[in-house]
């Protein structure tokens, strides 16, 4: 048959066999199954357990078998037997020796792979690796640039020498289509030029490539519009279905849903699922009735559902449980702590100019500082596995964590480096709970410390992961102060902080908390800076280490 016929045949619809345009079989074979024709004129089937390529003959186009085939794209076909993934030639002869985990498809002369390690990289036709770097995924490339996401889940472009497009980094991110990308950030979807730039300042829910200049996008109220390159609305096709009165008053009573959430955890309800409404409140001793009203409320904020009678933790409460050992649950007693002995005291927070250090937490109760202490200790594990360790911590041997975050930081870091010794400094109710284990004790030490006095112990690594934001300016200046002077000879001071942005509103709820909380505040990249050079410091590396959270590396001044 000529070369034309292969692009004009479609897949049964009993998917065994291959169809000619009119209807008729293409060749008297049948097949377990059969897919696609694909330059040069093969299409992969199987029968059995054997995988192969046919021709238009519905021959088999080699001798070789395996345990599954793929589609040809620049030529070539990934395919995987027993040894794991690789590629073939239409003669079946293997493209290189290296198998592999697994195996994407050519285009413009380059293939997504992933080695046994899970890192995923390209390779070219030689089989050779394009360049150095691995990732956590990375996508096809088109029209020379790739889609990468690295090791804390986010997203960039490089080209096919495995350079960085524009160094910015996104939640997630489509390839370039007619000139911009799909890109999500902490606020939502919208289009990205090539230098990494937003189109335009709004953010989206939903969103879809550029179609002649127009793309269809939907808005958080729910209105869907379509848009032009400038990010103008051109047409509306669907008004908001949320009304804006009815969003803010829903925003109005959002503490509903922190005591919700903390009731049912203080009555324990959570430790009584599954179940039925009588189960549950015969469990924990309460009257039905009142249970239930409980229990539908939380099925609305997706916590628990309702099936057969019973009441099942959803995906999202499955952190609720179990209680005893939650953060999640502590964290809800603890929200509802701080929204009764904290925000309501707001208004009196931002008429005053006075400064005052973190008290709330120093003059709690035990129960509420163990709910703090284990919702914290949740929050900084959570932290603490999205960060991937860098090589040169290696070189650090006497290490200061500030605060309860620092606690699991330092115990992860010691674990990873038993060379390297600790010591947890900090007001002393932030060791309330506090055990180390004998191991560990060995090279962990607990120091009772105000860290706006001089510091006792000295580190070539200090940590401050989530604490300077506790405080107002005047005490972070001395606190990083303190830190300049303990350090050794070519030490470092880690900062771990949420940024505030000037385009963007992300954080400043958490930022308006601290003031309530604490007369603490959320800072903005260049206040950072000052704070360093007023205590004589600078900032020589920053990096993302989650959407909402950066790594500010800092030195003293030489």
């Amino acid at each position: 048959m000529s070369q034309f016929h292969w692009r004009n045949t479609r897949v049964a619809p009993s998917g065994t066999f291959h169809l000619l345009e009119e209807g008729k079989a293409l060749y008297p074979h049948r097949f377990s199954q059969v897919w696609k024709y694909h330059e040069p004129g093969l299409a992969p089937a199987r029968n059995d357990q054997d995988a192969f390529h046919i021709d238009l003959r519905g021959q088999p186009a080699y001798l070789h078998r395996f345990l599954e085939t793929f589609g040809f794209y620049d030529g070539l076909a990934a395919v995987r037997d027993a040894q794991g993934w690789f590629h073939i030639k239409p003669n079946g002869e293997m493209l290189y020796p290296i198998r592999y985990e697994w195996c994407g498809n050519f285009q413009e002369g380059l293939c997504p792979v992933k080695d046994q390690s899970n890192a995923y990289f390209h390779i070219d036709r030689n089989g050779n690796t394009a360049y150095p770097q691995k990732y956590s995924y990375v996508g096809d490339f088109k029209d020379g640039i790739a889609v990468v996401c690295n090791e804390n889940g986010l997203h960039t472009h490089i080209d096919s020498a495995g350079r960085l497009l524009h160094g910015k980094w996104f939640i997630d991110l489509d390839i370039f289509h007619k000139g911009f990308a799909r890109a999500q950030d902490e606020r939502g979807w919208f289009h990205l030029t090539k230098q990494g730039r937003a189109v335009y300042p709004q953010r989206y829910t939903k969103l879809e490539p550029f179609y002649n200049g127009a793309a269809r996008v939907e808005q958080a109220n729910g209105e869907l519009l379509v848009i032009n390159t400038n990010g103008q609305a051109v047409t509306q096709l669907r008004s908001a279905i949320h009304i804006p009165w009815q969003t803010l008053s829903a925003d109005m009573v959002g503490f509903w849903r922190t005591e919700t959430i903390a009731t049912a955890v203080k009555l324990k309800i959570f430790n009584n699922l599954p179940g039925t409404t009588e189960e549950i409140a015969s469990r924990s001793n309460l009257p039905k009735s009142r249970v239930e009203r409980l229990l539908r409320a939380l099925w609305e904020l997706d916590v628990v559902y309702f099936k057969d009678a019973d009441w099942h933790f959803t995906l999202k409460g499955q952190g609720l449980a179990p209680q005893e050992h939650s953060f999640l649950a502590a964290a809800a007693r603890m929200w509802s702590d701080v929204n009764v002995h904290a925000w309501r005291h707001l208004p009196n927070a931002i008429r005053s100019n006075t400064i005052s250090a973190p008290s709330f937490k120093a003059h709690a109760s035990d129960d509420q500082l163990h709910d703090y202490h284990q919702a914290l200790d949740g929050y900084a594990y959570e932290d603490f596995s999205a960060w991937q360790i860098p090589h040169s911590w290696q070189f650090h041997q006497k290490l200061i964590g500030v605060g309860r975050t620092a606690k699991i930081w330092l115990e992860r870091l010691l674990q990873h480096f038993p060379h390297q010794q600790a010591v947890l400094l900090g007001e002393e109710y932030i060791f309330k709970d506090l055990t180390l284990s004998p191991e560990m004790a060995q090279r962990y030490r607990l120091q009772a410390h105000s860290v706006l006095q001089a510091w006792p112990q000295k580190a070539d690594a200090i940590l401050l992961p989530r604490i300077l934001h506790y405080w107002p300016n005047q005490e972070v200046a001395q606190v990083l102060t303190h830190a300049r002077q303990a350090l050794l000879e070519n030490g470092k001071i880690y900062i771990f902080e949420m940024l505030l942005k000037d385009d963007c509103p992300n954080g400043s709820l958490l930022d308006l908390n601290l003031l309530a909380e604490s007369s603490g505040k959320l800072r903005f990249l260049n206040e950072w800076q000052s704070l360093l050079s007023e205590s004589k410091l600078e900032l020589i590396e920053m990096s993302s280490i989650t959407p909402w959270m950066q790594s500010l590396i800092v030195q003293a001044i030489a």
